[in-house]
C-alpha cells in the first residue's frame, strides 16, 4: 500500500480547535511538552546570541585583558 502526504495550511485558530478535541489528558502532554521545548530553545537562543556577540567581538580586536579593563569598577 502505498501512502501520500499532503501539506495542508493551518492556521493557529485551526490548529488549536483540533487540540481541543483531543482528550484532556492528551492535551495536557502535549502543553508540557511544548513547554520543554520552548524552555529549551529559549537557553539556546541565548546562548547562541552570546556566542556569536563574543566572536565577533574576538573578530574585532577584543582580548580578555582590555574586557576587564572595560569591567574595571571605577566607582
Amino acid at each position: 500500500m502505498t501512502q501520500k502526504t499532503y501539506q495542508l495550511t493551518l492556521t493557529f485558530e485551526q490548529i488549536l480547535n483540533l487540540v481541543l478535541q483531543l482528550p484532556e489528558q492528551v492535551q495536557e502532554e502535549l502543553i508540557q511538552e511544548i513547554k520543554k521545548k520552548s524552555a529549551k530553545k529559549q537557553d539556546g537562543d541565548l546562548l547562541s546570541v552570546f556566542d556569536k556577540i563574543g566572536k565577533n567581538a574576538q573578530a574585532k580586536g577584543l582580548t580578555e585583558e582590555i574586557l576587564e579593563e572595560l569591567l574595571v569598577d571605577e566607582s
